[in-house]
């Protein structure tokens, strides 16, 4: 029973989710991209369609993607396997190519995919579809999907069978196409090719990197993304893709957007994290000066003190200062409000803190009537001579001296 209510309210389809969400959350800045790489391919072997729609849903957010609408979408998946296996048992056509010893079970299997999937029956190409469009039954409706989606669903038949490792994609210019031992297999189409010019050769893994950084479906309503998770969305791309110029350019996008997001919460430590990690200097001495304002506002000046000694603002560390000041000031505490005139070099300010102790020193004596009362209080007198000689009121200094050559 109590399982049964930890399953309803999780927000994962089934297990394999909750791993994969485990995955997604265990990367940061410093994680060993080998390692990523590693698990993730381990992931992908054992279900890469799970893998690769989960992360649709946490880091593109289709509104569509419901727990329910995943956990039929995996059904449908067995559905899907069910009939590629009856499928695959009926097929004994060999390809017409040239084969690289010893791959030959491995390419009729590719073979095999190919013909299921070929447009037509089963499968229908459409340009940036979401993966879930892929994820129907094949005994009722047609497979819709991109170069993307469809490369992906190659993928998850051979893994069923041979490591998902043998395989790899190979980039072109706005495409993707799967590629095995020398052999381009144009996923589209389900026909084998030779694409002799390309940007890039690269492992199966890098299939959900290339999904992440793909177009959205504009047919397919998307949520908000939170910036911690389209940071997190770029650190997975940043681990597993070899395209460095654009996953790190993405990264930087988001750890900027994150660290403004941040600013505007007032949560300036994380802010500066992530924003150091960009290595803005501009942006980070901006947070630090937004950082040292917002606590000056709050009267949290050791806050504002240590943020605006890194903003390398002279003004506004001034600012800060005086209003340490008058903050004393304003609470007669003189003495602590004239340490920070002092630093500011602001004498008028200086002079009225010392009247402002002389003031206090007199409404001690404010009960002295007699000679002999004054002599008990000589030392407030002299005190009340030396700050008003000091801030330069010669008329309350003559008054402390008349009275002291009294006593």
């Amino acid at each position: 029973m109590f399982k049964w209510l930890l399953n309803l309210f999780s927000p994962y389809a089934n297990p394999f989710e909750k791993k994969v969400g485990k995955f997604f959350k265990s990367i940061k800045a410093n994680s060993n991209p080998i390692d990523v790489q590693m698990r993730l391919r381990d992931l992908m072997q054992e279900n890469l369609v799970c893998v690769n729609l989960f992360m649709e849903k946490k880091y593109k957010n289709y509104k569509y993607l419901k727990k329910s609408v995943r956990k039929q979408m995996y059904a449908n998946v067995q559905i899907l396997n069910k009939e590629f296996d009856q499928y695959a048992a009926t097929q004994s056509v060999i390809p017409s190519i040239e084969m690289p010893k010893g791959m030959e079970e491995k390419i009729k299997h590719l073979y095999t995919i190919m013909s299921y999937l070929r447009p037509g029956q089963h499968y229908e190409y459409e340009k940036a579809a979401n993966f879930g469009k892929l994820l129907k039954d094949p005994t009722k409706e047609k497979l819709i999907g991109d170069c993307n989606q469809i490369v992906t669903l190659y993928s998850h038949l051979y893994a069923r069978k041979y490591p998902i490792s043998d395989l790899k994609i190979k980039i072109l210019p706005g495409h993707v196409c799967l590629h095995f031992e020398g052999l381009d297999i144009e996923a589209t189409n389900g026909t084998f090719k030779k694409y002799e010019e390309f940007d890039y050769l690269l492992p199966i893994t890098e299939i959900i990197s290339t999904n992440i950084m793909d177009v959205t479906d504009s047919t397919a309503e998307v949520g908000s993304i939170d910036p911690r998770t389209i940071v997190k969305r770029a650190q997975l791309a940043y681990m597993i893709s070899s395209m460095q110029d654009l996953v790190t350019k993405n990264l930087n996008i988001a750890y900027r957007n994150l660290g403004v997001s941040l600013m505007n919460e007032h949560n300036y430590e994380s802010a500066i994290f992530f924003l150091e990690k960009l290595g803005d200097i501009d942006l980070i001495k901006t947070a630090y000066r937004n950082a040292s304002i917002h606590y000056l506002n709050k009267k949290d000046f050791k806050k504002a003190s240590y943020y605006v000694e890194k903003s390398d603002d002279e003004k506004l560390k001034k600012t800060i200062i005086r209003n340490q000041g008058i903050t004393y000031y304003n609470k007669k505490n003189y003495k602590k409000a004239s340490e920070y005139f002092q630093k500011m070099g602001d004498l008028e300010m200086v002079k009225a803190c010392k009247m402002g102790e002389y003031s206090l020193l007199s409404q001690k004596i404010r009960g002295v009537k007699t000679v002999a009362d004054a002599k008990k209080h000589r030392s407030v007198y002299q005190h009340m001579l030396e700050l008003a000689t000091s801030a330069g009121d010669e008329k309350a200094a003559a008054s402390a001296r008349d009275t002291l050559a009294k006593i």
